[in-house]
């Protein structure tokens, strides 16, 4: 029994400590291209919110659509999209969380949503994590909130937004990415 053990936990390390294989030629051009030339459009199909206590409290009420978590929201029928053409980026994605402080009174609008020029930007291939990154700082169009925003592009077209507000809890969006005509 015990030659079977060690057996099995040097086949599980064996092969769980595989290497990532290098970047093609061909994919890092495409990721080259995502950062620098080609205008592109990121449509999110999953919202990953910050658990909070409050925000499992409400998932744990019943308050959330069927297969939906406080860690994981479906966004297949919700309007989102993410837009970068030239130096403008635009956005408009639905937003679950807390507001910890700030806002505009009487708006019914919660959404994170902003169209304009960055303050910062910085655009990188990170070849060793197989993905392109892109940070930016942006302001929401009429409110004094600041974003600071990360947009992962991966070789297969899927994404990563990483959303960190001067004034929310932070939340994540993960969906594909289609070129702009």
């Amino acid at each position: 029994m015990k030659t079977f053990m060690w057996i099995l936990v040097l086949s599980t390390l064996v092969t769980a400590c595989t290497s990532t294989k290098p970047l093609t030629e061909t994919e890092q051009k495409e990721l080259e291209a995502w950062g620098t030339e080609t205008p592109f459009e990121i449509i999110s199909n999953r919202a990953l919110p910050m658990p909070t206590a409050a925000f499992s409290a409400l998932a744990n009420s019943g308050m959330l659509a069927p297969g939906n978590s406080a860690s994981s929201i479906d966004l297949t029928t919700n309007s989102n999209f993410f837009k970068m053409k030239g130096d403008t980026i635009s956005a408009q994605l639905p937003y679950f969380g807390e507001r910890r402080f700030g806002g505009n009174y009487g708006s019914n609008d919660i959404s994170i949503r902003f169209n304009g020029i960055p303050t910062r930007r910085n655009i990188a291939l990170n070849s060793g994590k197989r993905r392109m990154e892109m940070r930016f700082r942006i302001s929401q169009e009429d409110d004094n909130e600041v974003y600071d925003i990360l947009v992962m592009i991966f070789p297969n077209k899927t994404t990563r937004i990483d959303v960190t507000s001067s004034e929310r809890t932070p939340i994540s969006y993960n969906g594909r990415i289609e070129a702009l005509e």
